[in-house]
């Protein structure tokens, strides 16, 4: 065989090697992925409890929003009911107001006319004593 022809199969059947099977890992090395897995692990642990815990302290603190919203709403809808109240009673005050108002103008009014009567000689007009 021509050493060409021999170089070329030689080549040909070496495995290349990327195929080749990676050395077995030694001790240390296993121990270190092993202190990563471990590390890992007990962080994912610690994560999962602070999430825990802050999705607990967001639940608190929604319930106070709630509750807080809650008095708000309350506080609003009573002084709209005190408001309303007011404006009822004042609307109140008003009518009665033009209604003493009313009553008074009638009063002056028929006083006025009977004044004019007595002094024009309607005797039964006059006040009693005048």
């Amino acid at each position: 065989m021509r050493p060409a022809a021999a170089l070329i199969l030689t080549a040909l059947l070496a495995v290349p090697a990327f195929a080749q099977a990676p050395p077995p890992p030694t001790d240390a090395a296993l121990a270190a992925r092993m202190a990563r897995e471990a590390e890992l692990a007990d962080q994912n642990r610690r994560s999962e409890l602070l999430n825990v815990e802050v999705n607990r302290r967001n639940a608190e603190v929604e319930a106070r929003n709630a509750e807080k919203r809650a008095a708000y709403a309350k506080a609003q809808a009573d002084h709209q009911a005190a408001v309303a109240a007011t404006e009822a009673e004042a609307a109140r005050i008003a009518a009665d107001a033009a209604a003493a108002q009313a009553a008074y103008a009638q009063a002056m009014a028929k006083w006025e006319a009977d004044v004019k009567a007595c002094k024009a000689g309607d005797k039964a007009r006059c006040a009693p004593g005048g």
